[in-house]
C-alpha cells in the first residue's frame, strides 16, 4: 500500500519527480553539499519507478545529465571567478582536508580528474572548484564536464531502471522488496557514514583535544598528569592512532554497557526490540530471505574458523608470533564471553531456531565474533597502508560486520538489543587488543597479503559452505506465524487484557493508549463506520502535503501522520469531524493487526485487531503553517466510537494502567456473526454527543447475550 501510493503521486506529479532528480544531480557536485547531500541515492530511487511507467527513462537521462552539468558548471565558475579565495571562505575553509584531496587528485591525473572525479567518492564535488581556482581551460573542462555527465547519468539511470524492472518481475512482493531495498540503502549508508567520520573525522578531533591536555598536564604535577604528558608527548607518532582506539574502546564499552543495563532493566530498547523485529518480518520476502540466508552463514562456525586458519597462516609465514596470540585471544575470548553471557541472563530468541542448548540470544554470538575478527585485523592492517587505503579497509570490514548483523535481525535470530550488544563489545575487545598489540614492537603483518588472504578464504570457504547448508537454513530460517488463538469467548471475558494496553513506537517509547479491540473483518467495521458519518482520510499528494503549509486549512482536509505500532504498519484509518469545531477538530481512528487469532466451534477464526481513536485538534504557527497536535483526553473519543458501534463491551484494565485522561477502558467491538460469547454480559458506555452530529441508540445483534 505504501508503495502503491509513491507510485501513484510520482505518476500524478512527474514533473515534481523530475525536478528533484535535477536538484539531486546539481546538489551532488557542489563543494561541501554534494559531501553529505544524497544525490545519488533520490537518483536510483526515482530512476527505479520508471519499470511501473510512474516516470520516463528519456526525461530522466535528460534532467540527470542537465543537473550533474549544472553542478560542475556552478562549481568550476566558483573557483576561476574567485580563486583560491573561495577556500578560505566559509564552508570549505572548515574542511582544509578535502580541498587538500582535491587538489592532489587534480595535480595527480591532471585534465582527465574532470571525468575521473565524477565516480569517485570523496572528492567528485571538490574538484571542478580545484579547475576552476587552477584556471583550467574552459573548452577542456566542459567537454569532459559534458562526456562525465552524460556517462554518470546513462549509469545511475539504467542502474536504477534495471532494480525497478526486477522489483517489477517479482509480482505481488515487489513492494515489500522495493521498501526492504530503501531500507537497506539507508542502513548501509550510514554505515558508510559513521565509518567515515571515524576513520576522517575522529582524528582531526582528537588531534584539536590533544594540546589542551597536554597543557593542562603539564601543569599538574600528579600521577594522572605525568601519566598524560607521557602518552600526549609529540614525538609519539602512533599517539593519533591509538588515541582513535582508546575513543572506540571507551564508547563502546558504553554503549555495550547501556544495552545490557536496558536488557535487565527491561527498558525503552527491549520495547525497540519487537516492533524492529516485526517491522523487518512484515518486509521479508523469499528473494530477500535467500540471500540474508546467504549473509548470515558467512558467520558460520565453519567460515569462521576457516578464515582465522588462513590468517594465522599468513602470520606465521610472516614470523608474526604476537599477531597469532592476539587474533587467536581475538576470536576465542568474543566465542567464550557471548557464550557465558547467555547462559547467564537466558534471553529468548525472537524464533526457536538451533538446538536447545544454544536457544539463548543476548548477545548475538555471530556479530561479536564477527566484529572481533574482521575489527582487529583491519585495524592491524589499515594501520601499515597509506591513508588513502584505511577508509577502504575500514568500509569493506564495517561492511562485512554489518552485513551479518542485518541478517540476524532480518531472519528473526536475534534482537535488536542482542546485535547491538554484540557489536558494541566486539569493537570495544577489538580495540583493546589493537592498542595493545600496536604499542610494542612487532613484525609488519604485509597488509596487502593479510587482506587478500582473508577475502580469498573467505570467498571459497563462504561459497563452499553456502552451497551445502542453504537448504537446511532456509527451512531453519523459515517465516513463523508469530499469531496465537484464543476463543472468543475468552477474548470477551479475559483475553483482551493479553493485548497491548499503549501504542509503542520503534523506538520502544510508550504512546497513546489502545482503548479499541475490533473482532470481525475490516470492511464490516468500515460500513458501519461509514454509516456513522466516519470517512477516510485525504491521501496523501502534493496537493494535501501543500495543504500544512497554509494558515487556514479545515483539519478534515489535511492527510493523517502514520504510526507505527511495534513495527506494525496501520491496516485502518478513518475520521470524523468533531460537531461544534469541524474546521479545528477531528476524531482519528487507527487499527493495527494484532497477534491474535479468534477461535469460533465450526466457523474457523476470525482476526482480532487493536487500535486508538483520538481527538486531533489543528492549530496555527504565526498564521504561516497548520500543525495537528494529539488531545490528551481517550475516554471521550472512546464514547464517541462506541456510540457507532452494537454490539460492543467496555471493559475495564486494572488502576495501575490509569493516567490523565483515560480511565483504563477498552472499547471491545464485533459483528453480528461473532457467536457463542457467553461468558460475560455486554456493558455499553452510554451514547454522547462528543465527536458526533447526532448519538447513536443502543442496538443490539440477535443472539447476543444480554
Amino acid at each position: 500500500m505504501f508503495v502503491a501510493t509513491i507510485i501513484d503521486f510520482v505518476r500524478a506529479h512527474q514533473a515534481f519527480a523530475y525536478g528533484l532528480v535535477l536538484v539531486a544531480a546539481l546538489a551532488e557536485a557542489l563543494p561541501v553539499i554534494g559531501v553529505i547531500f544524497p544525490g545519488e541515492t533520490i537518483v536510483l530511487s526515482i530512476s527505479a519507478l520508471a519499470a511501473t511507467g510512474a516516470v520516463r527513462i528519456v526525461p530522466l537521462l535528460v534532467v540527470t545529465t542537465m543537473g550533474a552539468i549544472a553542478g560542475d558548471g556552478i562549481s568550476y565558475w566558483l573557483g576561476r571567478h574567485y580563486h583560491r579565495s573561495i577556500i578560505e571562505t566559509w564552508p570549505l575553509s572548515r574542511y582544509p582536508a578535502l580541498t587538500a584531496r582535491g587538489e592532489e587528485f587534480f595535480q595527480l591525473h591532471g585534465g582527465k580528474s574532470i571525468f575521473i572525479a565524477r565516480f569517485t567518492p570523496g572528492v567528485r564535488a571538490i574538484v571542478p572548484l580545484i579547475a576552476g581556482t587552477l584556471a583550467m581551460s574552459p573548452t577542456r573542462f566542459y567537454l569532459l564536464n559534458l562526456l562525465s555527465a552524460l556517462v554518470w547519468g546513462l549509469t545511475h539511470v539504467l542502474a536504477g531502471a534495471a532494480v525497478g524492472a526486477s522489483l517489477v518481475l517479482v509480482g505481488a512482493v515487489a513492494g515489500r522488496l522495493m521498501i526492504f531495498v530503501i531500507v537497506l540503502i539507508v542502513f548501509f549508508t550510514g554505515i558508510i557514514w559513521v565509518i567515515r567520520a571515524v576513520v576522517r573525522r575522529l582524528p582531526a578531533l582528537l588531534a584539536a583535544l590533544r594540546e589542551p591536555l597536554r597543557r593542562w598536564a603539564q601543569s599538574h604535577n600528579s600521577w594522572l598528569g605525568r601519566q598524560l604528558s607521557s602518552v600526549l608527548d609529540p614525538t609519539r607518532k602512533e599517539l593519533p592512532g591509538l588515541a582513535v582506539l582508546g575513543a572506540l574502546l571507551v564508547g563502546s564499552l558504553w554503549v555495550f554497557m547501556g544495552v545490557v543495563q536496558d536488557v535487565l532493566a527491561g527498558d525503552p530498547l527491549v520495547r525497540a526490540d519487537l516492533a524492529v523485529f516485526q517491522l523487518l518480518q512484515e518486509l521479508r520476502t523469499g528473494w530477500a530471505d535467500k540471500i540474508m540466508v546467504a549473509i548470515t552463514e558467512l558467520g558460520d562456525p565453519t567460515v569462521v574458523i576457516a578464515v582465522v586458519l588462513a590468517t594465522l597462516l599468513w602470520l606465521a609465514w610472516r614470523r608474526n608470533w604476537r599477531g597469532i596470540i592476539y587474533e587467536t585471544a581475538a576470536v576465542a575470548v568474543a566465542s567464550l564471553f557471548t557464550s557465558l553471557l547467555k547462559f547467564t541472563l537466558q534471553h529468548a530468541r525472537p524464533h526457536s531456531v538451533g538446538l536447545a542448548a544454544t536457544s539463548f540470544s543476548f548477545p548475538s554470538g555471530h556479530t561479536a565474533v564477527s566484529m572481533a575478527l574482521y575489527g582487529f585485523l583491519a585495524i592491524v592492517a589499515a594501520w601499515e597502508t597509506p591513508r588513502q587505503w584505511q577508509l577502504a579497509i575500514a568500509t569493506g570490514a564495517g561492511l562485512l560486520v554489518a552485513a551479518i548483523a542485518f541478517s540476524r535481525i532480518y531472519l528473526g535470530a536475534h534482537w535488536l538489543s542482542d546485535v547491538l550488544a554484540g557489536l558494541a563489545f566486539g569493537l570495544a575487545w577489538a580495540s583493546l587488543l589493537a592498542i595493545a598489540y600496536l604499542r610494542r614492537p612487532r613484525p609488519p603483518v604485509g597488509a596487502a597479503g593479510l587482506s587478500a588472504t582473508l577475502v580469498a578464504s573467505l570467498l571459497i570457504v563462504g561459497t563452499l559452505h553456502v552451497g551445502q547448508a542453504h537448504a537446511i537454513d532456509m527451512e531453519r530460517y523459515a517465516l513463523r506465524s508469530q499469531s496465537r488463538t484464543m476463543t472468543s469467548a475468552r477474548w470477551w471475558s479475559e483475553g483482551w487484557r493479553t493485548l497491548p494496553a499503549h501504542r509503542i513506537d520503534l523506538i520502544g517509547g510508550f504512546e497513546e493508549p489502545m482503548t479499541f479491540q475490533w473482532a470481525g473483518n475490516l470492511s464490516s467495521l468500515m460500513r458501519k463506520l461509514s454509516a456513522r458519518g466516519w470517512v477516510s482520510p485525504v491521501s496523501w499528494s502534493l496537493q494535501s502535503g501543500f495543504a500544512w503549509l497554509l494558515p487556514h486549512a479545515a483539519v478534515m482536509n489535511l492527510p493523517v501522520l502514520p504510526h507505527l505500532e511495534s513495527g506494525h504498519q496501520e491496516r485502518l484509518v478513518m475520521v470524523h469531524p468533531v460537531a461544534g469545531d469541524v474546521l479545528n477538530k477531528r476524531l482519528v481512528l487507527r487499527l493495527w493487526q494484532s497477534n491474535v487469532e479468534l477461535a469460533q466451534s465450526g466457523t474457523g477464526t476470525t482476526p482480532l485487531w487493536i487500535g486508538t481513536v483520538v481527538e486531533e485538534r489543528s492549530r496555527r504557527i504565526a498564521n504561516l503553517l497548520t500543525i495537528v497536535k494529539q488531545v490528551p483526553d481517550y475516554d471521550g473519543p472512546r464514547r464517541a466510537l462506541g456510540a457507532a458501534l452494537e454490539p460492543h463491551r467496555l471493559a475495564m484494565r486494572d488502576n495501575r494502567f490509569q493516567q490523565t485522561g483515560w480511565d483504563g477502558g477498552v472499547l471491545l467491538g464485533t459483528t453480528c456473526s461473532l457467536v457463542n460469547i457467553r461468558d460475560h454480559s455486554p456493558r455499553a458506555e452510554s451514547p454522547v454527543k462528543h465527536g458526533f452530529l447526532t448519538p447513536a441508540g443502543n442496538r443490539r445483534c440477535s443472539g447476543m447475550p444480554t
